[in-house]
């Protein structure tokens, strides 16, 4: 059953005094042999049938479009929520309600009926005659980080026959979701990734080589080493010609985001600055994009499965770039925190090449050795630090972090 139906009190309250007054008429009038009032049961029964069929048929063909879709927004944008409903019915149904709420990542200023920190109550006029077709739009604002869908669908609308409230409560899942991405908030020193470090990606500039991919060769030089001379090329041009390898340098970053603050022993508990490390983040990965480096991130938010904490794999691009934000969107604003020693541990374990590490977040004590010890490894480690004008990025030094909370 799509729509699930409320009546009123009084409508069953109706019915039974109408039953009651057609068997006090049956009663007099075959005592006082009164034909007239067996005219007026009849109406009644008329009525009744007629007050049941309503009651069945109501709501049974109203269809209410639910299309799957996402629309994606940064804050301050503006979208529209819309209602198309269908009445395949005769009975038409006016001077209603829709009803419905919406989690406080948008806005609207208008039909807000109630408003707190975790919802908007909406009412809006509604009326749809019979074999009618009606479509309602409620412009919204996209106001914070974060998602939003349009629930608890309610159609309240006065009875065709008794005027008592009719209540429609729509059962299916509405599919429409809202998803408000981070503002991006900007963070300084990113000249300080121009440092250099090998990889797998190839290049024209750069002072590593991977030794297993030949470029080509050219002409020998006396600062050459011995091994590099290539026989058959040198055979071929009656001349020594010297190997010349692909340039190769590691373009990827990683992002380990620590939402958490130390609170007792092997114990995390959300930040208040959750939302500005989200939004550095975010304007993060759209600089990688724009850079063209590929970039993966971890966050220390619980989540179910076999890793245990946010996590967005290595790509690159615009594409990927969307993906970034909406995990990032995602966020619950008040997550369950893991310690962020537990989740530098297990991408620890994953490192399979020297990658750019970024941290955003508080670094507590207890992943300073740990981090010290990926510098054997991870050259280049960064720390973006949060102060009163802003958040700026600093290569990350231990002696920089012995006395961090």
């Amino acid at each position: 059953m799509i729509w699930q139906k409320e009546f009123g009190q009084a409508n069953r309250t109706n019915t039974d005094y109408i039953l009651a007054a057609i068997v006090v008429l049956v009663a007099i009038g075959f005592f006082f042999k009164k034909p007239i009032l067996f005219l007026i049961v009849g109406l009644f029964a008329a009525y009744l049938l007629l007050n049941k069929l309503y009651d069945k048929k109501i709501g049974g063909k109203l269809e209410l479009k639910n299309h799957r879709q996402v629309l994606r927004m940064f804050p301050g944008d503006h979208a529209e929520i819309q209602f198309e409903l269908q009445n395949r019915s005769i009975f038409p149904i006016i001077n209603g309600e829709l009803q419905f709420q919406t989690d406080q990542a948008i806005k609207a200023t208008n039909y807000v009926e109630s408003a707190n920190k975790h919802w908007n109550q909406f009412h809006m006029p509604l009326s749809v005659i019979g074999k009618g077709k009606v479509t309602i739009k409620l412009p919204i604002r996209a106001e914070k980080r974060g998602t939003s869908r349009v629930k608890n669908i309610q159609y309240l609308f006065p009875h065709l026959l008794n005027f008592d409230n009719v209540t429609l409560k729509y059962n299916p899942f509405f599919y429409t979701e809202y998803v408000v991405y981070p503002k991006l908030l900007p963070v300084k020193g990113l000249e300080s990734l121009s440092y250099v470090t090998p990889g797998s990606q190839r290049t024209n500039f750069s002072p590593y080589e991977d030794l297993q991919s030949l470029r080509g060769t050219r002409t020998y030089s006396y600062h050459d080493p011995f091994y590099r001379i290539n026989w058959k090329a040198s055979a071929k041009t009656q001349e020594l010609q010297t190997n010349v390898y692909e340039r190769v340098v590691d373009m990827s970053y990683l992002f380990l985001v620590n939402i958490g603050v130390p609170h007792g022993l092997n114990i995390a508990q959300l930040t208040r600055n959750l939302e500005d490390l989200l939004s550095h983040t975010a304007y993060l990965c759209e600089y990688a994009t724009k850079q063209g480096v590929s970039f993966e991130i971890a966050i220390n938010a619980r989540k179910p499965g076999k890793t245990p904490y946010v996590f967005l794999p290595e790509g690159e691009g615009k594409t990927h770039y969307v993906h970034a934000l909406e995990l990032l969107a995602r966020v619950h604003p008040q997550a369950m925190v893991i310690p962020f020693e537990q989740m530098l541990y297990r991408v620890g374990q994953k490192f399979d090449k020297p990658k750019t590490i970024i941290v955003l977040g508080e670094i507590p004590a207890g992943a300073v050795q740990m981090m010290d010890n990926w510098k054997y490894k991870q050259k280049n480690i960064f720390h973006v630090e949060t102060v009163a004008d802003g958040a700026y990025m600093k290569r990350w030094e231990k002696s920089e972090l012995d006395h961090a909370k």
